[in-house]
């Protein structure tokens, strides 16, 4: 394990931690931000010295690790549900666990979304004995006084805080604001007697408001956490809901709509140079009418020097998947990430319709993308039209 490795990811640079059960551990950079605020408030701002600022950092460490459980208690359950899970990343403002992008079922998106709050209760759960025997030992008998105790440099005070903390993960994770595990679950509810697209934009929503009132209070409170939480949530709401309306928009396209003829391909005895004459690309074989391979252009780059001599037969790919015209954009789309292929042949009836690119999938996502936010804009334009008339 080589924790000073730094991979791409979706987060940008981050420091690999090792993996567990296949799946990667990451803490991005931004989290020694954390560690600096710690010592600052702890050693400098409390004058709590060079052992205050130790005990906050042991305290914010453990806080994460139990962070840490707390997505892979969720990679662990998408993992029994057959969902492939890309990585686990910490960040300054807690974790993150991305999954393949996969539609859930309603029951099996609870039990995902509820799993990582339950491990937060559970760790506060095995604490609670210790917390009881502090509280006999000090003679305490109301909720206030053991609150207090977490203030303490002290193992009782580390004690308190680490219970704290875990029950603070668990409520604010399950509050219904999409995209915490509360809004996940409640979309699964709604999603039980609405499409998922609605149910989608109702939780969004209602993330929205939460993300406003937070906003409100860490102005108000001057705690600028609260300010990045609430970013959060806005982003990430926003992207949920526009991936689940591409889905439903891709779903609804037939590929055949959108298949490029391309010549209606080649002949499999045909010279290589004939047959790419238009350039190195991913081409179908077509025999009769019938698919009976492909020639993919990353071959036709490896074999530069040799290919005058070639015929398509010598570089094909016999074992070609083809896709019916009828079969929606969305899973041809997951087809060609599942198999890692840049293209894909359109049959109809068993004849050659087309071939399908990636680069062609891209072009149909952009436009999809670009008439929700023209949807977007203009129902931002219908309600502000309806508040002036009011």
């Amino acid at each position: 394990m080589d924790c000073r490795s730094e991979q791409e990811s979706v987060f940008g640079k981050v420091i690999s931690l090792g993996s567990t059960n296949g799946i990667p551990i990451r803490v991005h950079p931004s989290f020694a931000l954390v560690l600096l605020w710690v010592v600052y408030e702890w050693g400098i701002r409390a004058r709590g010295g060079v052992s205050g600022a130790l005990f906050g950092l042991v305290i914010v460490l453990v806080v994460f690790c139990c962070v840490l459980l707390h997505e892979l208690a969720h990679a662990f359950a998408a993992l029994r549900y057959g969902i492939h899970v890309e990585d686990i990343t910490l960040l300054p403002i807690g974790g993150v666990a991305r999954f393949e992008y996969t539609p859930l079922t309603p029951r099996a998106e609870t039990v995902i979304a509820l799993a990582g709050p339950a491990t937060n209760i559970a760790i506060a759960l095995a604490i609670t004995p210790g917390i009881m025997m502090i509280a006999a030992i000090r003679a305490i008998s109301d909720p206030v006084s053991i609150l207090m105790i977490s203030s303490e440099l002290s193992l009782p005070g580390f004690v308190v805080q680490l219970w704290l903390a875990n029950i603070l993960l668990a409520l604010f994770n399950l509050l219904p604001a999409f995209p915490m595990d509360g809004g996940r679950v409640l979309r699964a509810f709604l999603a039980t007697f609405r499409s998922r697209l609605e149910a989608t934009r109702i939780a969004a929503i209602i993330g929205g408001g939460f993300a406003v009132l937070m906003t409100v209070g860490g102005i108000a409170l001057g705690d600028y956490v609260m300010l990045l939480v609430a970013v959060f949530i806005v982003v990430a709401a926003s992207m949920e809901f526009r991936m689940v309306a591409t889905e439903m928009s891709l779903r609804g396209l037939p590929v055949g709509q959108y298949a490029l003829w391309d010549g209606g391909g080649v002949q499999p005895n045909e010279a290589l140079l004939s047959a790419i004459s238009g350039g190195p690309r991913d081409v179908v074989v077509v025999e009769d009418g019938t698919v009976v391979g492909m020639l993919w252009r990353r071959d036709i780059m490896a074999n530069q020097t040799s290919r005058h001599r070639l015929r398509v037969v010598d570089l094909m790919d016999p074992n070609v998947h083809a896709v019916e015209a009828d079969d929606s954009l969305y899973d041809v789309h997951q087809w060609l990430m599942q198999a890692d292929k840049s293209a894909v042949p359109v049959v109809q009836n068993g004849r050659y319709r087309g071939v399908f690119t990636t680069d062609r999938l891209w072009h149909v996502y952009d436009h999809v993308q670009s008439r929700q936010f023209a949807w977007y804009r203009s129902g931002v334009r219908l309600l502000r039209r309806r508040l002036r008339l009011a």
